[in-house]
């Protein structure tokens, strides 16, 4: 959802081609969260989500194991918890196949509006 609680076209798209392709239900939940997690983490830092810059994405890469996780606990003083590189490498490689099908959409789309006609 979108900061006006709207669904998120793009990761919406991007998580029916998932299902399309026949990908299992939990890798479709799996993704749909770590796709949440980077656009969440994107409108925290006001960044431009469709076309992130390699910097961008290494920050966020670090940020995903240095910032704590929240809680799952609701007892005070819970143990803090953070990602480990194995996690946040997963996360990031699904932002990576989301940023690509982005990327293969518009180019989808520019084949429609110009008749089938692409530049190269």
């Amino acid at each position: 959802m979108d900061e006006d609680l709207e669904l998120h076209v793009e990761a919406c798209t991007y998580l029916a081609g998932l299902r399309g392709a026949g990908r299992a239900f939990n890798t479709e939940k799996t993704y749909a969260g770590r796709i949440a997690l980077y656009l969440s983490y994107c409108r925290g830092h006001r960044l431009d989500w469709p076309g992130p810059s390699l910097p961008q994405l290494m920050a966020m890469m670090r940020w995903l194991v240095d910032e704590p996780m929240p809680s799952r606990s609701r007892k005070p003083g819970a143990p803090v918890r953070y990602r480990s590189e194995g996690t946040a490498n997963a996360i990031m490689g699904t932002v990576g196949e989301f940023c690509r099908s982005l990327s293969s959409q518009r180019v989808e789309v520019l084949a429609t509006v110009s008749g089938g006609r692409t530049a190269g």
